[in-house]
């Protein structure tokens, strides 16, 4: 079977639920709306899963008009998904320094509510410059939002079908794709092979699959509860793979646009990877 777009995942709000979607924009700096807010302490020190899990429960929507987010309660948070009218200020993501746009104190007093702790939340720059690591890309310049530090997440079902023969052989539960908040899931390829090729291409598509993802433990909490059943899985049993390196857990690959910026991508699209 030739490979294909199996699915599409966007995260509007950095290590908040994902919005699954059967087409999106891709711009340079990834999907359309992914990763496009990020939640920081006071100081301007992002947010995530691993220092707050319960972030997994909060369900992002995004209509013509506002990011929408609703808690488990059913309570909700009205963004407006125009740029606010505010100078930029700090956000830290691993030690790099970058800028977003504060969206006010209604957002920060109802996140804070939530996560019991105070917190702000902030909006990517019109004009962001963030780049991607130089010291993996040379010269050529990509930037990104609020992701770890790549636009885009590259898996394969295959690959996590290999995964999960290793889980239930340890007498472990399969795990669904979530765990991994991909962005571009393919299927019709062999496991792993996202690691062993360099681009993955459509009609009119380039990426450049430049550095396998390196897993942490978000991995291990469960993306619908926020709870975690297994600790440290999958992440052990990663660790025993050697589809990269034995003795670290990788599971997907980072990757950056080199062409293809305002195509639409959609599920079923053909690809290829070289």
């Amino acid at each position: 079977m030739p490979a294909c777009i199996s699915s599409l995942h966007i995260y509007p709000v950095k290590s908040l639920a994902g919005i699954d979607v059967h087409q999106s924009v891709l711009t340079a700096e990834g999907l359309s709306h992914d990763r496009r807010w990020v939640i920081t302490d006071e100081q301007g020190e992002f947010i995530t899963q691993r220092s707050c899990a319960r972030m997994a429960t909060l369900v992002p929507v995004i209509d013509e008009h506002h990011l929408i987010l609703q808690s488990p309660d059913r309570r909700h948070l009205f963004i407006a998904l125009t740029l606010p009218e505010v100078a930029p200020s700090r956000v830290r993501i691993f030690g790099n320094e970058c800028q977003g746009l504060d969206e006010g104190d209604e957002a920060a007093r109802w996140l804070s509510a939530f996560l019991e702790r105070p917190v702000r939340l902030k909006r990517v720059p019109r004009d962001n410059q963030r780049r991607v690591s130089p010291e993996r890309l040379g010269e050529y310049v990509a930037h990104t939002g609020f992701a770890d530090g790549y636009p885009l997440l590259v898996a394969s079902t295959s690959s996590l079908a290999a995964l999960n023969v290793r889980l239930v052989a340890r007498s472990l539960p399969a795990l669904p794709m979530s765990r991994f908040r991909p962005n571009i899931v393919i299927e019709g390829a062999a496991p792993f092979a996202e690691h062993g090729s360099t681009t993955l291409e459509g009609e009119n598509l380039s990426l450049w699959l430049c550095k396998p993802c390196e897993r942490c433990r978000i991995t291990t909490i469960n993306q619908c509860s926020g709870d975690i059943a297994v600790p440290g899985e999958p992440l052990k049993t990663l660790m025993t793979m050697d589809h990269v390196a034995s003795g670290e857990a990788f599971f997907g690959e980072n990757a950056i646009v080199m062409q293809g910026d305002g195509q639409q991508l959609h599920t079923g699209m053909p690809i290829r990877m070289g």
